[in-house]
């Protein structure tokens, strides 16, 4: 929310009212810069009540994505049960191109496969798969039931098109025995349970603002290689990161706003991170010159291959 700000002219003792049948206002009704201040934090507290009220749902609508404490919740082994994703993959070769463009008209005539999809998703054993076998399985799931999301309302612009009850906050997705919201399977059940940042370059809210969705599933056995190409992908290109060498100014995709703390836990701050993946500004940073951070506009464009640029 943006506040405009006010300027306040005080008037020197003195002076006199133009109109002299204008009545002073009482004391109790003259708003001074203080009583609006304390008046914008009442206001505040009352509309954070209100989101609490109504679950973290609410207040992250309000104010974006919720710090966590990344860690790791689970540990990794050579045995355990694996989960197969190639129905998954087979979809996403013959309807995602290599950019990360979707055929929605396309995968919309394959319904029924992604359906018996997710339907496998429910009747996982999720409790027993390792570490990299749970990343892998979340981020393909949270991937497939955000493309059955946009097929269930197909054709749209955007994805905020979609009512917000049945967007991000509705609680409809089985993942083994719970049934999850998509902010539940990216916040409650990957970022506090993961230290793995680079899985905001891998959940993709079908949007062109958001990276490019893989046109293979992600596997277990190839999880840290698929999610480090992912991650350079989306360094090297405009739409998520500009910056020239000796640029003063880095501009960042909004991703490094929203989830800032996450990628401060691992790398230090976001330009640290960044830097990994960027060489002009790894290069300004080793320099002792690191830029000022602007943020590039998130374009909520379907990211619907008719809209390839």
């Amino acid at each position: 929310m943006t506040l405009s700000r006010t300027t306040f002219v005080q008037r020197p003792r003195g002076t006199h009212v133009m109109n002299a049948n204008i009545k002073a206002a009482p004391p109790s009704t003259i708003w001074t810069p203080r009583s609006i201040s304390l008046a914008m934090l009442v206001v505040s507290m009352v509309a954070v009540t209100v989101c609490m009220g109504q679950g973290g749902g609410a207040l992250r609508n309000l104010f974006g994505p919720g710090s966590v404490v990344l860690r790791e919740a689970y540990e990794s082994t050579s045995s355990g049960p694996s989960f197969d994703h190639s129905n998954f993959d087979a979809l996403l070769k013959k309807h995602v191109d290599a950019d990360g463009w979707v055929d929605y008209e396309g995968f919309n005539k394959d319904a029924a496969s992604l359906d018996a999809y997710i339907d496998s998703l429910a009747a996982a054993p999720f409790v027993d798969l390792d570490r990299d076998e749970k990343l892998a399985f979340l981020i393909n799931a949270y991937n497939a039931f955000t493309l059955r999301l946009i097929l269930d309302h197909y054709p749209i612009k955007s994805i905020k098109d979609i009512p917000k009850a049945k967007r991000w906050d509705a609680k409809r997705w089985h993942i083994g025995k719970q049934t999850l919201s998509l902010n539940q399977i990216e916040h409650e059940q990957i970022r506090p349970k993961f230290a793995e940042p680079r899985i905001h370059f891998a959940l993709v809210c079908a949007a062109i603002g958001c990276p490019p969705l893989r046109n293979e599933a992600y596997r277990a056995d190839q999880i840290d290689k698929q999610l480090e190409a992912q991650t350079r992908y989306v360094h090297t290109h405009d739409r998520w990161l500009r910056h020239e060498r000796n640029g003063k100014v880095v501009r960042l995709s909004k991703l490094y706003d929203w989830y800032g703390s996450d990628f401060k836990q691992v790398a230090g701050s976001v330009l640290e991170f960044a830097a990994r993946y960027a060489p002009s500004l790894k290069a300004a940073m080793t320099n002792g010159k690191p830029p000022r951070i602007a943020w590039l506009d998130y374009d909520w464009t379907l990211n619907d291959i008719k809209n390839k640029r």
